[in-house]
């Protein structure tokens, strides 16, 4: 058998056997058919197509790629603005300069007059003129109450004329004793009118020095029919008016004295040992705003009130001009240590990487990674030292700023 192939005819496939038969026959070989089935391929392939653009994910699919490329095309905008330049705020920023470092201790409080005093009456008298009402500002030993001295004149004539009376009668009562005395001597009367005698004028100087006692009372009346102020103030109550009729111990009026004023605050108990009288204070005032009133430290109490664990501190502040007014809410540190001349940092200007704590000072315009030593923490934790790292004049970010990153240009904002 001719073979057409170098093949042997046991290595030939059925189609190379076929041909092969074909060929021997003295027919052509028979022509394939593989390019029908590319056809039903791409015919395929083209109705695929078609029924991919009619459903729309062609679309949704251009889309999707046209957004993220302007999302990328605004990164890179942003990168090149962020690149060009990054505005800081004043507030964004400090300047570094030494300072006191201060611990302190958060107190509230109502303010009070240091010196308040209720005036009542030292008189049982009518009242005839009072002076001053709630609010009028009075000096020591102005007149505030004038009562009716005309009878309390009278009670005090009375009772010295009463007092006289009894005065003769005790000196003849005395002369009558020592001629009694003198004929008992002698044996010219009985020892009992002794007795009588020595008791009579007994009484008498008892009844003299009670009746002493009452001139004493009316005079110190009569003083007392006026009653003037004890210091400089403010009348803040007024409890009787004219034509009333006091009797002893009945209230008058309240004086203040506004030029010094305290705030009853409280403080853990576990503050104590870091307490002590003198320590300034720093308040505000509620309708003051943000202006401190400076203060100290004027009495500690001794216990803590009970149940609370809280301890009471007294805070003196002068008022000299008048403006603060008793009841009105205060707020304030006390300085529980101070130390001058320090260098320190907002606790969230810090910042940490894998390289370390570090923080970022404006140089140049630029934004520039200042690894820094940091010490112990003041004002509760609000301000951190530094040991190193950082100098006097340096222009530090104090805010956490995510987007702002060493390198960066960086261009300040006026105030």
């Amino acid at each position: 058998m001719t073979q057409t192939s170098d093949k042997p005819d046991w290595a030939m496939s059925r189609r190379e056997r076929a041909t092969a038969a074909r060929a021997e026959k003295g027919l052509p070989p028979k022509k394939s058919r593989r390019w029908i089935w590319w056809l039903v391929i791409v015919a395929a392939l083209a109705a695929a197509g078609a029924w991919f653009v009619r459903s729309g994910k062609l679309a949704d699919i251009q889309a999707d790629r046209a957004t993220a490329e302007a999302e990328a095309q605004a990164d890179a905008e942003a990168r090149a603005a962020r690149a060009a330049i990054i505005q800081l705020a004043p507030f964004e920023v400090r300047e570094l300069e030494p300072t006191t470092l201060m611990e302190t201790l958060k107190i509230t409080g109502s303010l009070a007059p240091v010196r308040q005093l209720q005036l009542t009456s030292e008189v049982s008298a009518q009242v005839l003129n009072v002076t001053a009402r709630p609010g009028d500002e009075v000096f020591r030993g102005q007149t505030l109450v004038a009562f009716d001295s005309d009878t309390l004149q009278n009670q005090l004539d009375q009772a010295l004329a009463t007092a006289q009376a009894t005065r003769v009668q005790l000196g003849q009562a005395r002369t009558d004793y020592e001629r009694t005395r003198s004929l008992v001597d002698r044996g010219l009367q009985a020892a009992n009118t002794l007795e009588r005698a020595r008791s009579s004028l007994d009484q008498l100087t008892a009844t003299l020095a009670a009746q002493e006692t009452l001139v004493a009372s009316a005079q110190r009346a009569l003083d007392r029919a006026t009653v003037a102020a004890p210091f400089d103030g403010v009348v803040s109550t007024r409890s009787v008016e004219p034509g009333q009729v006091a009797t002893f111990g009945s209230p008058l009026m309240t004086l203040v004295d506004m030029s010094s004023l305290e705030v009853e605050a409280t403080a853990p108990v576990s503050f104590a040992p870091e307490l002590a009288k003198g320590q300034a204070v720093d308040l505000t005032v509620e309708g003051f705003g943000d202006r401190v009133f400076k203060g100290e430290v004027a009495r500690l109490a001794p216990v803590a009130i009970e149940g609370s664990r809280m301890l009471p501190v007294f805070v003196a502040l002068d008022n000299e001009g008048g403006e603060l007014r008793g009841g009105m809410f205060a707020s304030g540190r006390i300085v529980l240590e101070a130390r001058s001349g320090g260098l320190a940092i907002p606790a969230a200007a810090l910042r940490r990487d894998a390289e370390g704590v570090h923080v970022l000072v404006i140089a140049d315009g630029f934004a520039e990674r200042r690894a820094v030593e940091t010490g112990r923490s003041w004002d509760g934790g609000a301000l951190i030292e530094t040991e190193s790292g950082l100098a006097a004049g340096d222009l530090v970010v104090i805010e956490p700023l995510p987007a702002l990153a060493p390198g960066d240009s960086v261009t300040l904002l006026a105030e």
